[in-house]
């Protein structure tokens, strides 16, 4: 009786230990595959227990600090936004790693280790999918699990902040010091496609401005990674002036912007950088100097700095109402027209004064803007320093295309030493003052043979300048001009290519094609029809048929043995131009020119077909225990990988089953770029017998699987 007794305790103490082993287990799981479902709720009142006590590390590297000890939890989502909410014990110091997608091709959307041992972390999940099954792992910062205990919940997210549409934009008041502005992207939604990045959490803010420069500053938290975007316009219809996204997480973004309109309202969206990261705290001022009569560019010395110099004619608006005569600096002199050839410079002139770098190639081109502002103005050019100016070129009237704009001034210069300041002067002629606009470009890719390589052409932007210059090299002509360029009355067909039709597209509708101002870009192609978008704006002539802007796609060699892959397009406010029968991976030709010489500003999207740098891996399928090289685009400032980490272009690795690595490549075609690549880890050999046991004169049947090639001791070689 004794004995039996023991025995039925020793099975209730067995039974117990293993309903308690059970329950722990059923907290928590150390697995991905087996990830531990949470119930969405509406808030975190009755929290799931876990423990990282029992964990042991899984094929995934940490986000941040030690994933020796990590568990999984997966929750389906029920909306767009969630929160989760991870509360440690006092001895651990928790991670917290959101992601999207299955076991074997996890990406991270969000690693979270704001706090310290014992302090509560939080993520503000945007961007999900209602119905999506998403993953948690949680692990202790440290080697080892720390007191390993916690709570977990997932819950609907807060309400979102009161900015969190244009409509609600928040107003700030430009200063003349920072004051700070307190915001948030908790809760918030996304309002329009982000610039770069993914806007699932953008908020708004407005200010008047009180000047034509201004500083806007956003300071993140060390978990955000800002990203700041400058509209003009009403609610209803914003133009972007500008997106800034030069840092990444914990990095100040500044965006200072000239031409501003004084009175004007201006619109800035905030959001983070990665999607689902939702749910970042930042600060954001607006400083500049205040309202005066007087423009702040009015003497050389307090000279607007003007962005830096590239193929892009960026119109800014300024001003040279209430401004007064620089009489200290050089009289201008050689303008043009009658002596003194000064442009009517006098004591009661208004001069407005600008400073910008020479680009590498040392050239520059300088235009007012077509149809806006001062009719008749003045521009010039000086080297030195602000104190000690010495002219290099002056211009009152240009030639330009048409008439209507014959008396604004132009000035291109070449042999500029690259790197150097150099100093602009803008007067109305005489005493002429009020609005214009100005940019100041440089025709970097005027030849074939100095073409400009677009790795991603969403959103180039360029100009048909007139410093652009005639390029026929090789077989390049147009179809009625002849090879040397010598033009021919409309309707002669002299056999040139741009403007020809074909097999590959449509050609001009008339034969009047001829080249005047083109310059070249160069893009591989990502598929074997290319389709670009193009959208044309401050045409000097303009409403085509009489001016703007005309492109083809070309094959071609070296710049030579050039052949049409496109239609041909020609227009002034835009069009579609699409390249047919590509070879994926091969470099393709497209020619921009002015139509009739006219100068156009111009922006190209890729709607398909463009080829972006992608992660090369070698070998790119790999068998458990074997390690492949990622490497990141070339051209980057940084790489950041997950998982992992690691911060350089290449990463060796060696998976234990299939995953998808991300790289986050910065400054690649200007732009921070997120690209994935998946590695494949094949299953070992394996060989399955049916039926596993058989009596003697039975057969049964021997299946191999996991190899490319079989040779069975029979002789056989089939699977």
């Amino acid at each position: 009786m004794n004995l039996f007794k023991i025995s039925m305790k020793n099975i209730c103490c067995l039974l117990l230990l293993t309903v308690l082993m059970v329950g722990k287990l059923s907290a928590q799981s150390d697995n991905c595959a087996t990830a531990t479902v949470v119930s969405v709720t509406a808030n975190c009142t009755t929290p799931t227990p876990g423990t990282t006590a029992a964990g042991t590390p899984s094929i995934y590297s940490g986000c941040v600090g030690n994933a020796d000890d990590d568990v999984w939890y997966q929750f389906t989502a029920s909306g767009t936004s969630h929160e989760i909410d991870v509360i440690p014990s006092s001895g651990m110091d928790a991670v917290v790693q959101l992601f999207s997608g299955t076991c074997g091709a996890l990406t991270t959307l969000s690693c979270m280790d704001a706090g310290l041992s014992g302090q509560t972390e939080i993520i503000y999940a945007t961007g999900l999918t209602a119905g999506t099954i998403y993953l948690v792992r949680v692990y202790n910062y440290g080697a080892g699990a720390g007191s390993g205990n916690f709570t977990i919940c997932i819950t609907n997210p807060p309400p979102a902040p009161a900015n969190n549409t244009c409509a609600g934009a928040v107003a700030l008041t430009v200063t003349a010091n920072c004051s700070n502005t307190a915001g948030t992207t908790i809760g918030a939604t996304q309002s329009l496609a982000g610039c770069v990045g993914t806007a699932d959490d953008d908020v708004w803010y407005k200010f008047v401005a009180t000047n034509s420069t201004a500083t806007i500053t956003v300071n993140p938290s060390s978990t955000m990674d800002a990203v700041v975007q400058l509209y003009s316009g009403a609610c209803g219809s914003l133009s972007s002036i500008n997106c800034e996204d030069n840092t990444l997480t914990n990095g100040n973004e500044v965006i200072s912007p000239i031409g501003l309109v004084v009175g004007s309202t201006y619109y800035v969206r905030v959001y983070d950088y990665y999607g689902g990261n939702g749910g970042q705290n930042f600060s954001i001022c607006v400083t500049g100097p205040p309202s005066s009569n007087t423009p702040t560019n009015d003497n050389p010395c307090s000279a607007i700095p003007l962005p830096a110099v590239t193929s892009d004619c960026n119109y800014s608006h300024f001003t040279t109402t209430g401004a007064t005569a620089s009489t200290g600096a050089p009289t201008p002199t050689t303008c043009g027209g009658t002596a003194p050839q000064q442009g009517g410079f006098t004591s009661s002139s208004k001069d407005v004064w600008f400073s910008v770098v020479a680009p590498a190639n040392g050239k520059i081109t300088i235009n007012p803007q077509p149809g806006y502002g001062i009719n008749d103005g003045v521009l010039v050019l000086y080297s030195g320093t602000c104190g000690s100016l010495t002219q290099i070129a002056c211009n009152d009237d240009h030639n330009y295309p048409g008439t209507a704009n014959d008396v604004k001034p132009y000035i291109s210069k070449s042999g500029l030493t690259p790197g150097t300041t150099y100093f602009i002067r803008y007067f109305g002629y005489g005493t002429t003052s009020g609005n214009f606009g100005l940019c100041v470009s440089s025709p970097t890719n005027d030849a074939c043979s100095s073409a400009l390589y677009i790795c991603d052409l969403n959103g180039y932007s360029a100009s048909t300048s007139a410093a652009y210059t005639p390029d026929r090299p090789c077989n390049m002509y147009a179809n009625n001009e002849t090879q040397a360029g010598v033009d021919q009355p409309d309707g002669t067909n002299t056999g040139g290519i741009f403007g020809k039709g074909g097999s590959w597209g449509t050609g001009s509708p008339n034969i009047d094609v001829n080249i005047n101002n083109n310059s070249w870009i160069t893009f591989t192609a990502g598929a074997t029809t290319a389709i670009l978008n193009v959208t044309i704006g401050n045409c000097w002539v303009g409403n085509y048929p009489s001016g703007g802007v005309q492109m083809q796609i070309f094959s071609g060699t070296n710049c030579c043995n050039f052949t049409p892959v496109s239609n041909f397009k020609e227009n002034s406010t835009g069009f579609t131009i699409t390249a047919n029968s590509l070879t994926i991976g091969n470099t393709y030709y497209l020619m921009v020119d002015g139509f009739a010489g006219d100068i156009c500003n111009y922006k190209i999207s890729a709607n398909s077909g463009v080829q972006f740098p992608a992660i090369t891996a070698v070998p790119s399928s790999v068998c458990n225990g074997q390690s492949t090289t990622l490497t990141g685009p070339s051209g980057a400032t940084s790489y950041l990988w997950s998982p992992g980490g690691q911060t350089t272009q290449s990463i060796t690795v060696t998976p234990s089953t299939t995953i998808t690595y991300t790289c986050i490549a910065s400054g690649v075609c200007g732009f921070k770029q997120t690209l994935t690549k998946t590695i494949t880890v094949n299953p070992p050999p394996a060989i399955t017998v049916n039926p596993l046991t058989i009596c003697g004169g039975q057969s049964g049947t021997l299946t191999a699987s996991g190899a490319t090639t079989y040779t069975w001791s029979t002789g056989a070689t089939g699977a």
